[in-house]
C-alpha cells in the first residue's frame, strides 16, 4: 500500500532501507500510550505479536527529473 502511494505521486527506484519491529515491552517506553491501554493490547492482543506489534521503515526513493521540476500543485 505504502508502495503504491509512492508511485502514485511519481518517485521511481523505491527501496526499503531499514525496517524495524516495537513491540509493546518499546511502546511503553514512551509516553504516548496509557499504562492501562498497554494492559488492554497485552490481553486482547495474541503473545505471539507482543514483539512484533508494530513496525517503523525508512524509505528512499527518487522523483524522475521532468517531475522534481514541475512546479507544485
Amino acid at each position: 500500500m505504502l508502495l503504491k502511494k509512492f508511485f502514485n505521486v511519481g518517485f521511481v527506484e523505491i527501496e526499503v532501507v531499514e525496517r524495524t519491529a516495537f513491540g509493546l515491552d518499546e511502546l511503553g517506553r514512551y509516553p504516548l500510550f496509557a499504562p492501562e491501554f498497554l494492559q488492554f493490547l497485552r490481553d486482547a492482543i495474541p503473545t505471539v505479536r507482543h514483539r512484533e506489534l508494530v513496525f517503523s521503515i525508512a524509505v528512499t526513493a527518487r522523483r524522475p527529473e521532468a517531475i522534481a521540476a514541475a512546479p507544485a500543485r
